[in-house]
This record gives C-alpha cells, sequence and structure tokens, in this order.
C-alpha cells in the first residue's frame, strides 16, 4: 500500500501543469492554398495518402500564440509536435508571438502530419514549469488543454 502511494506521488510530480486560459491567446488562421505538384523525380520512401483538391485551393492552418500574463521564471520556450519531435527551442520573449504552421487541414485530420503540439514554458534550468497542449481530433475538432476549442 506504501508503494503505490509513494508511486502515485511520483507520478503527480511528473506532471507539467496547463497554462491556465486567461494566460495566453491562441488565434487560428485559415488561409487557402494550391497544394504543391509532385515532383516526378522525387521517389517517395513513405507512402502517405493525402487527399486531392483537384487544383483547387485547400484550406491552410497556421496558429499563433501569444502570451498575456508573463511569468518571470519562464525564461524558455520550446515547442514539440506528435509530441517527441522538437520544432523549436528559444529564450523566450512574451513580445513575440510564436507562429505555429500546420499544414493542410485535410493532412491533418488523415494524421498525414502532424496533430498534437506541447508548448513548454521552461526556467533558466530547462525544468517545465508550464505547459499548452494542442490536439486535433480526426473529426478536425481542436483541444486546448483537454478542452474543446472548436471544429474547423
Amino acid at each position: 500500500m506504501i508503494v503505490l502511494l509513494f508511486f502515485g506521488f511520483l507520478l503527480q510530480q511528473d506532471q507539467i501543469p496547463f497554462k491556465s486560459n486567461d494566460e495566453f491567446e491562441l488565434k487560428l488562421q485559415l488561409e487557402f492554398k494550391k497544394r504543391p505538384m509532385q515532383d516526378i523525380n522525387t521517389i517517395e520512401l513513405e507512402k502517405r495518402s493525402v487527399p486531392s483538391t483537384g487544383g483547387m485551393p485547400a484550406p491552410y492552418l497556421h496558429i499563433n500564440l501569444r502570451v498575456l500574463k508573463i511569468v518571470p521564471e519562464e525564461v524558455r520556450v520550446k515547442v514539440t509536435k506528435n509530441p517527441n519531435e522538437t520544432l523549436l527551442t528559444k529564450k523566450f520573449d512574451p513580445n513575440v508571438v510564436i507562429k505555429l504552421d500546420l499544414g493542410f487541414t485535410d493532412d491533418i485530420k488523415d494524421r498525414a502530419t502532424s496533430h498534437h503540439f506541447i508548448v513548454s514554458y521552461l526556467s533558466k534550468e530547462k525544468k517545465p514549469l508550464s505547459k499548452i497542449e494542442i490536439f486535433f481530433e480526426e473529426d478536425g475538432t481542436y483541444l486546448v488543454n483537454g478542452e474543446k476549442r472548436g471544429k474547423f
């Protein structure tokens, strides 16, 4: 029994708290882009099913993330996708909007591109202090820190 309580305590220590909703602003920016033509001289090693848009522009998604309340201990920011691949790690500047280029919405829904992003705010010792988790479900619903925010 004591061993279970000890392991439960350790698991709780490893969890990074979510940044509260009033501390940040997240805006989805949707634009329409034509898919690039596939190079006929390139061999595809990994076959992915990418829907064809028949030459028509398709919805393309960007996210702009801005911090509204500054926490002095948070001096670095790290962005990961799916969730082990690092996209960005740098000194945190609260005046800079973090822009994430996510790709075509059909690719996100079909899992042909990343659908899970974590923005972590770190101390000067690089210890995670808080995070924002962005997750896209296969039907286009997107969640921020586990809360449904909308659907594209």
